[in-house]
């Protein structure tokens, strides 16, 4: 499940040539999700997140969680809701 969107600014310090120090700052962009899995609150970076996919459409899985395993029951509960067999060749999701 999709949150909220964080902004956070990290300073730095470098050293010039001349032996000046100065300071510059980074800004960071963090969606925090909660794994519709096990229900922890996890943060993931916007570069490492497609658009589309943070919005509540989509189902989100901690990286502690297996996905995989995640997908079947998902898969299974639909199949269940549609009233479809195992064998059938229509998409649920």
């Amino acid at each position: 499940m999709f949150i909220e969107t964080l902004k956070t600014m990290r300073l730095y310090e470098r050293q010039s040539k001349l032996g000046i120090y100065h300071t510059f700052h980074r800004k960071n962009t963090v969606y925090v999700f909660k794994c519709d899995n096990c229900g922890v609150t996890f943060l993931r970076p916007r570069a490492k997140v497609d658009p589309d996919r943070a919005s509540n459409d989509y189902k989100h899985v901690c990286s502690y969680c297996d996905t995989k395993k995640y997908a079947q029951k998902i898969g299974v509960k639909m199949r269940k809701v549609y009233q479809l067999d195992a064998s059938s060749t229509m998409k649920t999701l």
